[in-house]
């Protein structure tokens, strides 16, 4: 008698279509990270966008799902390359631009750029890469081409960099590509070679030139508040001085009025108090003494300097 257990063949065939199940379900369950969306389609056609993280299904065999990152910052390299032991390459094609003054300039620069809207990015341009980095090509040899050679070499740089970032992200949103442009950066703008030294010059010559606007600038904030101060005491001191000399003609104008008033009233006498006071203000300051008739002749000669007063007593 033989043990065991015995399988119906329709018993085999039900557990592996139940694996072959569990195994479709299995492999079209993911997880959405909190930097992705996730752009379903259903037979090629856009269904649905993923956007909140965590456990996802999509339908097996049918739906087909397109990870992108939204989050992390994607870098587009113009003139050089970055390798992967750190180096730079050179890509000349790339860093070659014509100015406004039609020079010649060398420029190594960088987009960095990231994705807003996945299903615009996916579906909305072919190649997105490719198409984003021809744009951005054109968009920066347009913005340099509107600049003279010295704005790029020197102190034009960062209103290069907005004005590119702007007509970029201009151009982007007009076909609408899905994207943010978080900077455009220029990292080397050199003229050729030949005149590389000149330029270099004329660029120290500037940054001298900058200084000592900057040091005159210094010491002109230095000065003039210093200077702004002793006007305004000097004006200070001219207003107390006009102010007392008014006061004093106006006092002197009172006491006039006052004596003019007293010698109507009172002529003889004002007339013998003013020769009284005008004698006593004068003979102190005279050393000599002439006394005179009224026919003009000389009565007497009546020396009363300090020597001969203390003499005389």
């Amino acid at each position: 008698m033989e043990s065991g257990v015995k399988i119906k063949p329709g018993s085999i065939v039900v557990i592996a279509v139940i694996a072959i199940i569990a195994i479709l379900f299995g492999s079209n369950i993911y997880f959405l990270k909190s930097n992705e969306q996730a752009v379903i389609t259903l037979f090629g056609k856009h269904v649905r966008t993923e956007r909140e993280p965590g456990m996802k299904f999509k339908l097996p065999l049918v739906e087909k799902k397109e990870l992108v990152d939204t989050e992390g910052i994607r870098r587009l390299e113009f003139g050089y390359r970055g390798n992967t032991d750190g180096s730079y390459s050179d890509v000349m094609v790339e860093a070659q631009m014509l100015t406004a003054d039609e020079n010649l300039v060398i420029a190594d620069w960088a987009v960095m750029y990231k994705v807003v809207d996945s299903y615009k990015w996916l579906f909305n341009v072919d190649s997105p890469e490719k198409t984003i980095r021809t744009i951005t090509e054109a968009a920066y040899r347009r913005v340099v081409a509107s600049h003279s050679l010295d704005d790029i070499l020197t102190n034009q740089k960062d209103s290069i960099q907005i004005e590119i970032r702007e007509s970029l992200q201009g151009i982007c949103d007009k076909y609408d590509f899905g994207i943010q442009i978080t900077a455009v950066q220029l990292q080397d703008a050199l003229p050729p070679d030949p005149v590389k030294d000149a330029f270099l010059e004329v660029a120290s010559a500037r940054e001298d030139k900058n200084a000592k606007i900057n040091e005159a600038t210094k010491y002109e904030n230095e000065k003039l508040p210093i200077a702004r101060g002793e006007a305004e005491q000097i004006l200070n001191l001219a207003e107390g001085y006009k102010q007392q000399r008014i006061n004093e003609a106006e006092g002197d104008t009172s006491r006039f009025l006052a004596i003019q008033k007293e010698y109507a009233a009172n002529t003889e006498v004002t007339k013998t108090r003013l020769y009284l006071e005008m004698i006593k203000a004068v003979l102190p300051q005279v050393k000599e003494v002439y006394i005179m008739s009224d026919d003009g002749d000389v009565l007497k000669f009546l020396p009363i300097s300090d020597g001969n007063r203390q003499g005389a007593e």
